[in-house]
């Protein structure tokens, strides 16, 4: 995924998820502003398969090996987890 479109794809996110922010492109990462949280996101290196992305903040390091888990750990990161997760109910006709 190319820079713009990931930057994108994560200023989409944000609003999505009620989180006030921006996203912008930086030298080596896609950088994220929200509130005094401060993140990175950046493509890990070939040699670091099955990884993919890096979500990187002034703690932490945090791997993810798809944009389901990126998008994921970047929730959890934004404490952007009060919305209740869609479930699905199967269930007999009545």
């Amino acid at each position: 995924m190319n820079p713009p479109a990931l930057r994108a794809l994560l200023a989409d996110s944000l609003t999505l998820w009620g989180v006030a922010g921006r996203v912008e492109i930086a030298d080596d990462s896609i950088k994220i502003i929200a509130g005094e949280k401060v993140l990175h996101v950046t493509q890990a290196a070939p040699a670091e398969a099955p990884m993919r992305w890096w979500l990187i903040s002034e703690t932490r390091r945090r791997p993810a090996a798809s944009m389901l888990g990126l998008l994921r750990s970047l929730r959890y990161a934004l404490n952007a987890t009060s919305a209740e997760p869609a479930r699905a109910r199967v269930a007999a006709p009545s």
